[in-house]
């Protein structure tokens, strides 16, 4: 193996890099890092020649990394994140950017925040900078820690985001009443009346995308209510990884998000539909709906303008994906 010239790397690259290894998809990384699917094709030719290796394998379902990219990715995402400090100071100079905002939110949702943002930021002319990450096991410390600014989170109940006390402040954005299934387009499911019953005919893959939530999911619950036997095959928490499954298998998977419909457009191996209301009222029956959060740390005798601006455009982006 021979490496090239490595001025030829940029960190633009790099996040392309990581962002591949972790997702798999290049229309996913398309759609979060707001690139051009050309760009995207021309920075991993770079990668290719500077590395001398071919780094992804192409399968059915997306790009796959290949043993030398696990070398790479750590090194690659450690180099992202002293990239981004370099930033925060950057931003810190108040001459340059009077304010610099973390924001967390839930991978599957996460690309759609950065373009509308920075686009009503430009049309406002707000001296302001963000940065948007995916929600994680740590993010609800991290708000409270002051190392996150905002965090939009998917729970199950207002008990789950209540349990903090006083240290958060969370507001409703949007409650998550309708219910989507997605499955392989072929799938037999599909050429039958979907009720919460036939769905549990088939093998099921959990997922609750955005909740760090261990306990059962709605339908879970539902099924263990009414007896229904649901063969719980496997849990997933990534996007990519999700569809791959489903696209191999004869699973079946239940999520609340509209933003699926436009996700699964771009798969031709999956197809998804959305539950009748009589559905989705019965699964949420005897059960608190999911409901999207925005999150920040509770500070009663500090107001922030920015923030308070920035949750209103937040709360809009959320209504037309949710």
């Amino acid at each position: 193996m021979h490496i090239n010239n490595m001025d030829n790397l940029d960190i633009l690259s790099l996040k392309i890099l990581v962002s591949l290894y972790e997702n798999k998809s290049a229309t996913y990384v398309s759609k979060a890092l707001d690139i051009p699917a050309p760009k995207i094709s021309r920075s991993l030719k770079n990668l290719r020649e500077t590395f001398g290796d071919e780094l992804f394998i192409r399968k059915k379902y997306g790009l796959f990394p290949n043993e030398f990219v696990t070398h790479l990715y750590p090194i690659a995402k450690q180099t992202i994140e002293c990239s981004d400090k370099f930033q925060k100071v950057r931003a810190a100079n108040a001459s340059q950017v009077k304010t610099h905002v973390e924001i967390a939110a839930p991978g599957l949702i996460a690309y759609a925040f950065p373009k509308a943002l920075m686009q009503a930021i430009k049309d406002e002319q707000k001296p302001m900078q963000i940065n948007i990450t995916p929600w994680s096991l740590h993010t609800t410390q991290d708000i409270i820690n002051g190392d996150v600014a905002l965090g939009i989170c998917c729970n199950k109940s207002t008990a789950d985001v209540t349990a903090f006390g006083d240290k958060l402040q969370t507001t409703t954005l949007q409650h998550m009443d309708k219910v989507y299934l997605i499955a392989s387009r072929n799938h037999p499911i599909f050429k039958r009346e979907i009720t919460l019953e036939s769905i549990a005919e088939y093998p099921y893959v959990n997922t609750d995308l955005g909740n760090p939530s261990t306990r059962l999911s709605p339908y879970q619950e539902f099924c263990i209510k009414h007896g229904i036997k649901l063969n719980t095959e496997i849990t997933i928490t990534s996007i990519s990884s999700l569809f791959e499954y489903l696209g191999e298998s004869q699973t079946i998977s239940l999520l609340p998000y509209r933003v699926v419909y436009e996700m699964v457009s771009d798969i031709p191996e999956l197809h998804t539909c959305q539950l009748s209301q009589l559905e989705a009222e019965r699964l949420y029956a005897h059960t608190e709906t999911p409901t999207i959060f925005l999150v920040q740390k509770n500070q009663p005798n500090k107001v922030n303008e920015d923030l308070l601006w920035l949750s209103g455009q937040i709360k809009k982006i959320v209504d037309n994906i949710i």
